[in-house]
């Protein structure tokens, strides 16, 4: 199997902050982690860029979405918030719980999210996108890219980083609850729980930094076929 990166967008009044990205219509939140805790929750970490703390702290709590939020960080015009959101917003949360799938970065403007997902494989795309179309989910995918070797150096990913985020895709460690656990997967690479959580963090930055910060694209997605997971040249 290859690990699969979907682009998609959905309208912000079918998933989160509505209100908010409503009252804050030059503001850009950009999700950094959103971490899927149960079946019913999903806590994300939002950098928000203004100069205006009070504005989107007023919108944030009069947003039907958020159930709590929590100050986390302040830097110069940017401020970093862990939202809880609240329990309706579950159609996302429970297919991509059910097919082991990860939000790798997220970005809410004006009225509209762009999103990054990963997938271990072409069935958990074709089932997350049957499901948010049978549950009335706009999940308009943009893009859909194959996790082979040209598109590592389009991210520039390592070879081994590349091959720990497969197999973290393919053993179920970005599921919840985890299919398989940091220790398990460095005892399978060969390598120290240390360096497998160094090298996660920066593949898992890499991805960020040289895919999401490009603007979602509007061609058609490609067609979906079947690759090669060359494992048998990404040895440590």
């Amino acid at each position: 199997m290859t690990g699969t990166i979907v682009e998609v967008t959905i309208p912000a009044e079918q998933f989160a902050l509505e209100h908010t990205l409503g009252e804050l219509e030059t503001v850009t939140l950009e999700i950094k982690q959103m971490v899927a805790t149960n079946r019913d929750s999903l806590m994300p970490f939002a950098w928000i860029e203004t100069d205006e703390r009070t504005a989107i702290e007023e919108a944030l709590t009069n947003d039907e979405s958020v159930a709590d939020f929590q100050l986390i960080a302040e830097l110069d015009t940017e401020c970093l918030y862990q939202l809880e959101w609240v329990a309706r917003i579950d159609h996302l949360i429970r297919i991509l719980v059910e097919e082991n799938g990860t939000v790798l970065a997220a970005t809410g403007q004006d009225d509209t999210w762009h999103l990054r997902l990963l997938f271990a494989d072409h069935d958990a795309v074709r089932n997350t996108t049957e499901y948010c179309e049978n549950n009335g989910l706009d999940f308009t995918v943009n893009n859909i890219l194959e996790f082979n070797t040209d598109h590592r150096n389009r991210f520039d990913l390592t070879e081994t980083q590349q091959r720990a985020l497969q197999l973290a895709a393919e053993r179920g460690y970005y599921s919840v609850p985890r299919d398989s656990t940091a220790d398990d997967l460095a005892e399978e690479l060969g390598i120290t729980h240390q360096a497998l959580s160094e090298r996660l963090r920066r593949a898992h930055g890499n991805l960020v930094d040289q895919v999401f910060v490009e603007s979602t694209g509007t061609r058609e997605p490609p067609e979906l076929t079947t690759g090669e997971s060359g494992e048998d040249t990404m040895a440590e």
